[in-house]
């Protein structure tokens, strides 16, 4: 009859299975592939991104990462480490808040007590859309010259523009265009200048129409981004 083995030999035989459990857990290599989800906490320049101290290679489909983003990240039987992309937050495509720079050629604006309000969203195949609403207030200024409004990413330059659509309310309502230059990261607009002909003249204080308190701009564009 055999006899059981000391407890010191079994409760040595239960450390040496548990570490080579732990030793096949955190060795590739063993135990295959493996993805989780992580939370983004740094972007870098040449397409990785860090995710809960992991440093990752983007996916080209993941595209304008940004800090806070929660992804899927994947290793390999070797150890590599692959950001797949952000998962989807349950409100469909999440739009994000910025702050316009609103601008003048000669002498900037200075919003007072007036607000101003940008909303964007990424797309697959690095296309943006994005938003903007200013409301004009008592203490606005509004500076000289043509006026710009900044863009949330800049566009690729990629040779073509990029055309939107610009609604003022002034009094009357003035329909025009948002204007994006290739590589740029401010739009202009354009309202026409007269009824006939219906050609454009850059936005000012004065064009299409005095600006006063209470009067209302928006702006949208869509476009590739750098």
């Amino acid at each position: 009859m055999t006899k059981p083995a000391p407890r010191v030999h079994r409760d040595l035989a239960w450390a040496i299975k548990q570490q080579a459990k732990r030793a096949g857990e955190q060795t590739p290599s063993v135990r295959g592939a493996d993805w989780r989800l992580a939370t983004v906490t740094a972007v870098g320049v040449d397409g990785t991104v860090t995710a809960d101290d992991i440093l990752c290679r983007r996916m080209e489909t993941y595209t304008l990462p940004l800090v806070g983003d929660v992804i899927v990240i994947t290793q390999s039987s070797s150890g590599n480490w692959l950001a797949l992309g952000r998962t989807d937050p349950g409100t469909g495509t999440p739009w994000r808040a910025y702050t316009p720079a609103w601008t003048a050629a000669t002498t900037n604006p200075s919003l007072g007590n007036g607000t101003i309000t940008g909303r964007y969203t990424r797309l697959p195949g690095r296309t943006c859309v994005a938003a903007i609403r200013l409301v004009t207030g008592s203490t606005t200024t509004y500076g000289s010259g043509a006026y710009l409004f900044s863009v949330p990413l800049a566009a690729a330059d990629d040779v073509v523009e990029y055309v939107g659509t610009a609604r003022l309310t002034a009094g009357s309502t003035y329909i025009g265009q948002a204007f994006l230059g290739a590589g740029s990261s401010v739009m202009n607009v354009t309202f026409p200048a007269a009824a006939t002909p219906a050609t454009a003249a850059n936005m000012s204080p004065t064009a299409p129409a005095t600006l006063a308190s209470g009067h209302i701009l928006r702006l949208e564009i869509t476009y590739q981004t750098a």
